[in-house]
């Protein structure tokens, strides 16, 4: 349940982010936009930078997954780059 909340909150930042710069972004806009209460955020991450590169671990993780060999990882590190302009407005915006 837990990994299910922080995408959850790592959805509803992305979400956000298409809309305003993260200086503007609250955590109770996040909780808001989420479906939670804000004490439920800060059961998972400390504050919204945390979540950030949380949430850019994850993406990248996701990105270099199954590439890790000597022969797959030109793929992974494709991967990565890829992964960096499909969210773009979030990597602009943070």
């Amino acid at each position: 349940m837990s990994q299910i909340t922080k995408r959850a909150l790592e959805q509803s930042l992305k979400n956000l982010l298409l809309q305003k710069p993260i200086t503007k972004i609250t955590i109770n806009d996040i909780a808001e936009d989420c479906g939670i209460n804000r004490m439920t955020f800060y059961y998972h991450f400390k504050d919204i930078y945390d979540l950030v590169e949380w949430s850019c671990e994850e993406d990248a993780r996701k990105a270099i997954e199954g590439n890790k060999t000597y022969g797959t990882w030109e793929q992974g590190f494709l991967n990565v780059f890829y992964a960096v302009r499909d969210n773009k407005p979030f990597i602009l915006n943070v």
